[in-house]
């Protein structure tokens, strides 16, 4: 979201109450120094991407913020939070869940195994173990995407082309594991995780259990 919408949005949600608010473009225009022609864009395209719900009422248009926007809120927050910690360290929580069984295959290739094994000091074992981040972690997403790691490039192995990961270092009821961020995923808001060992099998884990993870900053 351009800061200039996200700032707008942060406006209209400031002075919300009771879940709905009375907009007149002009009395808004003048409060943020704005046209109204900026105002009615930028309205257009909160309600465009999913963030407000508009309706024409006689004095002006009533705005409803929709779940998405307190997300986003949510998700400045954090990571106005982790800008401002002293910590190295950031614990989150996710769900196991069984994904679609392409980590095994993945991560055996040669081209992730030697950069894994120089990052991490591991050979990993060939699978991911994938972890939803629960309701409360779920806008920690871009926080983690965004933390410096180790960038793994693309590469062709067999005649394939192999896409781009950064890897993460972290721990896993305190065993050293690494987090891969792949260029391209299927998956949203979930954490891969790899481990020298099969972690299902030596912690007897299952689907369905939330388990936390800190992940480590660099630098």
């Amino acid at each position: 979201m351009k800061p200039v919408i996200l700032d707008f949005l942060k406006t209209i949600a400031l002075n919300h109450r009771g879940g709905k608010k009375i907009l007149n473009t002009s009395d808004i225009a003048r409060e943020l120094g704005i046209s109204q022609q900026s105002v009615s864009r930028y309205l257009i395209t909160l309600e465009r991407e999913g963030y407000i719900v508009r309706r024409r009422v006689a004095r002006g248009e009533e705005i409803t913020l929709t779940e998405k926007t307190f997300d986003e809120l949510k998700d400045q927050l954090n990571t106005i939070r982790y800008i401002l910690s002293e910590s190295n360290d950031i614990i989150v929580e996710g769900t196991l869940f069984t994904g679609l069984g392409e980590g095994s295959y993945y991560i055996s290739r040669g081209g992730y195994v030697s950069k894994i094994k120089e990052y991490l000091n591991f050979e990993p074992f060939p699978g991911t173990l994938n972890l939803r981040f629960t309701e409360e972690y779920s806008t920690f997403s871009t926080i983690i995407n965004n933390i410096p790691g180790f960038e793994v490039e693309p590469f062709e192995q067999d005649g394939r082309k192999f896409g781009a990961i950064k890897l993460l270092k972290a721990q896993m009821f305190d065993a050293p594991v690494g987090v891969v961020l792949p260029e391209r995923t299927h998956y949203d808001r979930v954490l891969e995780v790899i481990s020298p060992s099969n972690l299902r099998s030596k912690y007897g884990l299952k689907d369905g259990d939330k388990i936390e993870i800190t992940i480590h900053k660099e630098g």
